[in-house]
């Protein structure tokens, strides 16, 4: 876009751009997607997030309740002392010894701020 004009207001002060029409049309594109993206997301907006290491740690199996824990910055005797579940338990399901049941589910993701099912394996 280096064929950008720019027309000025009567203080001098930038109003409006004309660019060649290829350049126009990749942008009204692009605004397009971005319209389309957001009307998809827009459902969405109030379900829980995570960052994208987040995800990508959960993918490839390791332990919900250790990937939530960590991305809290919380030790397994803080996520302990908040939930009211043991300090081996927890280092039990992290290591995925035992299995996390529904009850214990619930009292740590009310710790760690997420869903129950979340931490389900």
């Amino acid at each position: 876009m280096d064929k950008v004009q720019i027309l000025k207001d009567e203080k001098g002060k930038p109003a409006f751009a004309v660019v060649p029409w290829k350049d126009f049309e990749r942008m009204k594109a692009a605004g397009d997607e971005d319209k389309r993206l957001i009307a998809l997301a827009n459902p969405h907006r109030d379900e829980e997030a995570f960052p994208v290491d987040v995800a990508k740690r959960l993918i490839a199996g390791t332990s919900p309740t250790k990937v939530f824990r960590e991305w809290r910055g919380m030790t397994q005797q803080e996520l302990s002392t908040k939930s009211g579940v043991a300090n081996q338990y927890i280092s039990q399901i992290e290591r995925k010894v035992r299995n996390v049941g529904r009850a214990v589910a619930k009292r740590l993701a009310g710790a760690l701020g997420v869903d129950a099912e979340d931490l389900m394996d």
